[in-house]
């Protein structure tokens, strides 16, 4: 077993010893950890935390959702929205204007810049533990198998060979590439990754298909466009409708309908699917006036006239369903948490597209580019989307209404997974009945304070899960700053409970049950 510690950090006098905290990945949800982590150790809480191991198996290169070096490439939320430091909204701002670049509270920068601030952020809190006497290991790495050691802590196995000791681990683990829905992954020409360098010829004649109308999507047609001037893109979809359009500045919403939503989640300990969405639509139109059909049945609609309507909308600067919908994130949290498996998947199945597509708002650039594209005739949309095949190089799209479309390309915007049992990591903990994958992404953990389940449903004191291996139980994943906030609930959890075992530091008998 490898100690990247000297013995005189892990064997300090204390009736506790300090923790060694491990934190595997090192996208943005790793490196708000160690954010905050890095915060407390130059505070009164710093004698809790021993040493801190950071894995990332991609090299802190911004992972799926931030590796991209295109300027078309823009981060879906607002500037003023991306700090990743706990009680300061301004930082990811002041950073840009350290760097000088021309940003407003409004703005959406291309991702690239953000990728650079992760790593400006994870070299600064590196720096600022170990000026306060606690060692940092990073290691490009990929965590590949966890098990408990004999006293209770855990052993972390890299795909180098090397075995770490951690008191506490906190899985960060981030987005995986779209799933093969549609088990077309032989084929030479389909691009699983959507923010791959397309280096398909750029001809007239060329047929391109994009599975999925949402963000992926807008992003992958955005990039293209300006590669491949003569090609033709259709975006297939279960809608054929294109996101709605973020105004450009964050309106004011009425606060009734958050607060009339919130008390009919808390009176009920079971919530309905169909029932909690249909009040929503109800609550949204008395309150704000505004309709809002989240069932994204097949329609026949047409997405230049809604994509126009919806950017008229945003220009007035007046709250639209986005702005209504954005302001209820933590209410539609709780309201997945009481709901059981069966009405957990009739809501992805039925409702989850029309959440996306409502919910998940595009800045208005890149709405305008995609407008435009249309207009041009350079990009089509097609609903009802039923099946993809090969046929010998190309491929067939069916529809709902017996059609069918063929394309020469494909490439996979479907957004990332949040499935697991692809991961080394996440198969061995399953192997060993230490995790549960869940159905809906992610593995099984607790709601309030996202400590893993064993295979009985049993939580750990010791393993934590923030971001997207939570997906099934927190529904919400992948905002940042969702995740900042329950970066600092694992947090406080973490050095509550080392507290806590000093206070029973001098009763053995219950120091020993606490630790069971």
């Amino acid at each position: 077993m490898h100690s990247p510690f000297p013995e005189s950090v892990r064997l300090q006098q204390a009736r506790h010893p300090p923790l060694t905290i491990g934190i595997v990945g090192g996208g943005a949800t790793g490196i708000t950890v160690l954010r905050h982590l890095s915060e407390l150790a130059c505070g009164d809480r710093a004698g809790a935390i021993g040493g801190i191991l950071l894995f990332d198996k991609s090299g802190f290169d911004g992972g799926v959702a931030y590796r991209t070096d295109s300027d078309h490439h823009l981060l879906n939320m607002k500037a003023s929205k991306m700090s990743i430091r706990v009680g300061d909204a301004e930082h990811f701002l002041r950073w840009t204007r350290d760097r000088g670049l021309q940003c407003g509270g409004n703005d959406h920068l291309p991702r690239k810049f953000y990728r650079d601030y992760l790593d400006d952020v994870r070299k600064a809190a590196i720096e600022r533990c170990r000026a306060a006497g606690i060692p940092v290991h990073v290691e490009q790495a990929e965590v590949v198998g966890m098990r408990p050691s004999p006293d209770h802590e855990l052993l972390l196995t890299t795909d180098r060979g090397e075995t770490h000791l951690s008191s506490v681990t906190i899985l960060c683990t981030g987005h995986n590439a779209p799933e093969d829905h549609y088990d077309l992954g032989a084929s030479p020409n389909y691009f699983r990754d959507p923010y791959a360098r397309f280096a398909f010829a750029d001809s007239a004649g060329i047929e391109v298909g994009i599975l999925g109308s949402g963000l992926t999507a807008v992003d992958s047609a955005t990039e293209l466009a300006s590669t491949h001037r003569l090609v033709r893109m259709t975006c297939f979809s279960r809608s054929g409708l294109l996101p709605t359009v973020q105004p450009i500045t964050i309106p004011g919403t009425n606060d009734d309908f958050r607060d009339a939503l919130h008390r009919y989640v808390q009176d009920r300990e079971q919530v309905e699917a169909d029932a909690f969405v249909g009040k929503l639509a109800e609550l949204l139109k008395a309150i704000a006036g505004i309709s809002c059909d989240l069932s994204c049945r097949d329609l026949d609609g047409d997405a230049l006239a809604d994509l126009e309507r919806n950017i008229a909308e945003a220009e007035t600067c007046e709250p639209n369903v986005h702005s209504y919908l954005a302001s209820i994130a933590n209410v539609v949290c709780d309201a997945w948490s009481r709901m059981n498996a069966v009405e957990k998947a009739r809501f992805m199945n039925v409702y989850n597209s029309g959440w996306l597509r409502n919910r998940s708002a595009m800045p208005l650039a890149n709405a305008v580019k995609i407008r435009d594209l249309i207009r041009a005739g350079r990009l089509s949309t097609v609903a009802r989307l039923r099946n993809v095949v090969d046929i010998g190089g190309r491929f067939r799209a069916t529809l709902g209404n017996g059609h069918h479309r063929d394309v020469d390309q494909i490439i996979d915007a479907t957004g990332p997974s949040y499935r697991l049992n692809s991961s080394p990591l996440y198969l061995d903990m399953q192997r060993q009945g230490i995790v549960t994958l869940d159905a809906l992404g992610g593995v099984c953990c607790g709601y309030a304070d996202s400590r893993v389940h064993d295979r009985h449903g049993r939580p750990y004191r010791n393993i934590y899960a923030v971001g997207s291996p939570t997906k099934g139980t927190h529904f919400f994943a992948g905002a940042v700053d969702i995740n900042m906030h329950r970066t600092e609930s694992v947090i406080g959890s973490i050095l509550g409970d080392a507290e806590r075992m000093d206070s029973l530091a001098s009763r053995p008998a219950e120091l020993a049950d606490a630790r069971g």
